[in-house]
């Protein structure tokens, strides 16, 4: 019997599967790409908000009459540093150089001034402090009065308070006028211990960077240079306290030796004038700013130097300006890495694209007449330096390019500036170490005492070269002793070249030996020995342009805007040239700072630490972050004193 019920349609055949691979990454593409999108226009909300906060802050307010300027530096002085990204807060971490010596020398044409209390605090380099204590003499010379109030300190607050007419101190306060020196730190036992063994090559005997990780102690070599900067310290620290103190050279020297600490001592030897709480003596100021105020507690009118700094002139005075000329200057500070900074939370370092790409906005700009390149470093990178330098070599050929050294431009510091069309150093710049360093980490007797093995499949020698995990062979160390004479060869001709010498002689001036800027003037390293307010008359000179006379500045880096940095924190830059390329360096420095936060052990062990020894473990975790990329350093020999 046939079933007449209908039959179902039978489904279509199935497609034979395609042997294309998987798509499954476009949804995900796509989710990621509104990811961004969406970031980007939260982040151009949120910028938006920031920007529109100053709409609510107060307005700017002209300055009071009778008020007395404080100059406080607790918060440390920098070269410069661009404004931060979303920065509300308003602390930049730390007043820029020249604005803390111009708010000065305004300060004492401005007749709303009445004079200067400085108070003790922070920690400068000594050639920072110097043009700053320069700034402080030149005040006192327009008769306006300066008190200085040290609660406590060391050398480097005195050094500034010694300019002042009078100086106070509370009864229980401390002073460390110690005399100078340097302490070493070595990591040599430590290594030792965990089985790591440092291959280090110099060139040549006075090129130490390494030695901390190498010795247990300084080379003769490292004691020549470093004593050498010390001494040089102790002079000009004395010469000064001498000149404004009436006190005698040796007796000072003397006293330093002994230990001068507390305020009795210190009055009764002269290097102080009174034992006053700062309330006490901020009365007695109000007294002498406003005779006509008889009250029992007189109100100071106070303006902190960072706050000066940054008031409208205009609302007083409007400054003479020739807008006629204008000349660019671009900021060089911190260690020296290949690559591009992206991060824009972060500035500190030089980073050899980003440095090219500052010099070539301003080379490109037709109103800047010539550039200015400020170089605050210890060197770093051999391959970043070089580069650097190539740049300037060929920017030169359309406008000059000069350099001013600050606290230091030694080493890859060193080779920056020697691009350049002039040189100019203050007294107390640290800089040369004209030399090459090699620092290799050998951890083959870690993997030994932890009983770890190794084992290779090589298909040819070269194949293990340098392998951290196994030993050094000694083949190895000789092609890698052979690329390092190389760099140092060709570090020493580039100087020879740039200063007009023969090579040998170069070569005698070279070997990694530090000088200080009046040693380098006496050599031939550098061409003018001045501060950054004697680079900015050369080259307003060199324009054209009246030395005595403000002209257009433009400074670089530039602030990034908050959708830039954004851009920026995805590797995007929307700048005019194709470096997309991120950070280089794995940042030790910063991940120990990371660890030292506050309340941690290492915190409490780093504070216990004088000056001196934190920046030496900050230069080694350097070093050590730029030789994970390269063999080749240009740096900067370390200890190298603070103050």
């Amino acid at each position: 019997m046939q079933d007449n019920q209908p039959r179902p349609v039978p489904p279509p055949p199935v497609a034979p599967r395609s042997r294309n691979r998987s798509r499954w990454w476009i949804p995900l593409a796509v989710i990621g790409g509104l990811l961004v999108i969406f970031i980007v226009v939260i982040g151009a909300i949120v910028g938006a908000l920031f920007s529109g906060l100053g709409e609510f802050e107060e307005k700017p307010q002209p300055l009071e009459e009778k008020t007395v300027l404080v100059v406080d530096l607790s918060s440390g002085v920098v070269e410069y540093r661009p404004p931060v990204v979303f920065n509300i807060s308003g602390d930049q971490g730390g007043i820029h150089l020249m604005e803390a010596v111009m708010a000065i020398e305004d300060a004492a044409k401005d007749p709303k001034i009445e004079g200067i209390l400085y108070k003790a605090g922070g920690s400068v380099g000594f050639t920072k402090l110097t043009e700053i204590r320069d700034a402080l003499v030149e005040f006192k010379k327009s008769g306006k009065f300066m008190y200085a109030f040290l609660e406590g300190g060391e050398k480097q607050h005195y050094y500034l308070a010694s300019v002042a007419d009078s100086i106070f101190m509370p009864a229980e306060g401390l002073l460390a006028m110690n005399a100078f020196g340097a302490t070493g730190v070595f990591m040599k036992g430590l290594t030792e211990k965990i089985g790591v063994d440092f291959y280090v090559e110099q060139f040549e005997e006075y090129k130490s960077a390494a030695e901390p990780m190498s010795r247990k102690d300084w080379s003769a070599p490292a004691k020549e240079s470093i004593r050498a900067i010390i001494e040089q310290r102790e002079r000009l620290f004395v010469e000064a306290i001498s000149a404004s103190r009436g006190l005698d050279p040796t007796v000072i020297r003397a006293d330093m030796s002994a230990g001068i600490y507390i305020p009795d001592s210190l009055k009764a030897h002269g290097y102080i004038d009174g034992l006053e709480y700062e309330w006490v003596l901020r009365e007695r100021i109000a007294r002498r700013v406003d005779p006509s105020d008889t009250s029992a507690h007189p109100k100071l009118r106070v303006k902190s130097l960072t706050s000066y700094a940054k008031h409208d002139r205009s609302l007083d005075e409007e400054p003479t300006i020739d807008r006629s000329h204008t000349f660019a200057i671009v900021y060089a500070s911190g260690a020296i890495s290949p690559g591009t900074n992206n991060d824009p939370f972060d500035q500190d370092g030089i980073y050899s694209k980003t440095l090219i790409k500052d010099l070539r906005k301003a080379w490109k700009d037709d109103d800047v007449e010539a550039i200015l390149l400020r170089i605050d470093s210890p060197g770093g990178s051999a391959l970043a330096s070089d580069e650097i330098w190539s740049a300037i070599q060929e920017i030169r050929k359309d406008k000059p390019v000069f350099a001013s050294m600050s606290d230091v431009a030694a080493s890859g510091g060193y080779y920056i500036a020697m691009a350049c069309d002039t040189i100019i150093a203050a007294p107390s710049t640290i800089t040369g170490s004209i030399g090459v360093i090699m620092a290799i980490p050998n951890m083959s007797g870690t993997m030994d005492k932890i009983g770890v093995t190794t084992d290779t499949i090589s298909m040819g020698p070269s194949s293990t070269f340098m392998n951290v995990l196994r030993p050094f062979e000694e083949s190895d160390k000789a092609h890698l002793r052979a690329f390092g004479a190389g760099i140092y060869k060709r570090f020493v001709q580039k100087v020879a070249d740039s200063r007009g010498k023969e090579f040998e002689a170069t070569r005698a001036l070279a070997k990694g030996r530090v000088w200080t800027g009046t040693d380098a003037m006496n050599a031939g390293l550098i061409d003018i020995q001045g501060d950054f307010g004697d680079a900015i008359a050369a080259i307003k000179t060199r324009i054209g342009a009246d030395p005595k006379t403000k002209v257009m500045v433009k400074v670089y880096p530039e602030k990034v805007d908050n959708i830039t940095a954004i851009l920026k924190m995805f590797g995007i830059d929307r700048g005019d040239d194709d470096d997309v390329s991120t950070k280089t360096s794995v940042n030790l420095k910063h991940l120990m700072a990371k660890l030292a936060a506050n309340g941690t052990p290492i915190q409490e062990f780093l504070a216990t630490l004088p000056p001196d020894a934190r920046h030496q473990l900050e230069h080694a975790a350097t070093m050590a972050a730029i030789g994970l990329q390269e063999p080749g350093m240009m740096m900067l020999p370390s200890p190298v004193p603070v103050f």
